[in-house]
């Protein structure tokens, strides 16, 4: 009798191994977290196409006068409006408009030629007046299908937006029309790389012992 209770006891212990071995040996799986891309980083395009839209508004309504800055005076001119929208776009972004202020030929000269395809808010549209030069120019503020809407500072309406399907397009600008043209990259200045550049050139070279006389 005793000698069946051991037997069984044995087997127990057995099973009791074996079980914890086939335990042990079990392939663990591992949950993975799911990869997450950082966010994609804007550049002055990017941030000057989401904030002309709204800040080209505020300028609407003020009246005419050549060489007049839209931010100190309740007048404009076609390239202050242009620069003064450019500018302020980038306040608070890790952007900045170098020049603060271009005439309008300088402004063509700092500026490249694009498709209508490719235009955005912040982009800038030229006209020619009766001499062929390209002295007027206005900004993009929204595309809507194939309309493109600007604004500008005429000397007859103030500042104004119009459309490509506006009635003073259709009789008038749409003659004048010169080209869609994109700011240079060289216009704007990166804040964080100027900041990096200036820590660096400011950072203090440390010498070697064997570069020091008597050593």
């Amino acid at each position: 009798m005793i000698r069946r209770h051991y037997k069984a006891f044995v087997v127990i212990i057995l099973l009791a191994v074996l079980t914890s071995c086939s335990s042990a040996t079990r392939e663990v799986k591992r949950t993975i977290p799911p990869v997450v891309a950082p966010p994609p980083v804007e550049d002055p395009y990017d941030v000057m196409e989401k904030n002309v839209p709204t800040l080209s508004k505020i300028y609407l309504g003020k009246g005419y006068k050549l060489g007049a800055n839209p931010d100190k005076l309740v007048e404009s001119d076609c390239s202050h409006l242009v620069c003064a929208i450019a500018r302020n776009s980038l306040i608070g972004t890790n952007y900045e408009f170098k020049p603060y202020y271009f005439p309008s030929w300088k402004i063509y000269e700092y500026t490249y030629e694009i498709e209508k395809s490719e235009t955005r808010p912040g982009d800038i549209i030229f006209f020619r007046d009766v001499q062929k030069k390209q002295n007027h120019l206005g900004l993009i503020t929204q595309k809507k299908d194939d309309t493109i809407f600007f604004v500008q500072a005429s000397s007859s309406s103030g500042v104004i937006e119009r459309s490509t399907q506006s009635e003073g397009w259709l009789y008038y600008w749409r003659k004048r029309f010169d080209s869609f043209r994109r700011w240079k990259k060289e216009v704007f200045a990166d804040k964080d790389s100027e900041k990096s550049n200036a820590s660096t050139l400011t950072k203090p070279t440390q010498l070697s012992t064997n570069a020091i006389p008597g050593n």
